[in-house]
């Protein structure tokens, strides 16, 4: 054993051979019986031990009930707990029923939109449109009342 293990086990377990770990006990003895080094920092240690046992902890009444009653902090909610509350708030759950329906148009909103920005392939520069109106002319003068075409 050599002063940096000693002064370790000093400071983790305190000067009293007693709480020393059992299979460290009696070579820590050896080594403070031999070792004046040892005997000085033993001798400090309790020093300190005995002026930390004199310290008295203030007594704080009513601590205990003023911690557990305090207002907890706001919760930091995710998104989706964030959406889910506002469609279906817990307070005032018949002023809120519209909600339920907006959210239920914005996909149709979103299609909409969508529709009106992109062709999705008809292009309106195509020569084939302007044979249209013929040909919606010709399908309102066909006959269906034939039963063959």
């Amino acid at each position: 054993m050599n002063l940096e293990e000693f002064t370790r086990i000093v400071d983790l377990y305190g000067s009293e051979p007693a709480r020393w770990p059992e299979s460290l006990r009696a070579e820590c003895e050896t080594y403070v019986a031999n070792s004046i080094e040892a005997k000085a920092l033993l001798n400090q240690q309790s020093q300190v031990d005995k002026l930390l046992a004199q310290i008295e902890t203030p007594i704080f009444p009513g601590l205990e009930t003023r911690v557990l009653n305090q207002p907890l902090p706001e919760r930091n909610r995710s998104l989706f707990e964030k959406a889910m509350n506002w469609l279906l708030p817990n307070e005032d759950f018949g002023k809120q029923v519209w909600r339920p329906a907006i959210a239920a148009c914005i996909p149709l909103v979103f299609g909409i939109v969508l529709g009106n920005y992109f062709s999705f392939g008809i292009g309106i520069d195509d020569d084939g449109f302007q044979y249209w109106d013929d040909e919606l002319a010709m399908l309102s003068l066909t006959d269906y009342t034939e039963t063959r075409f």
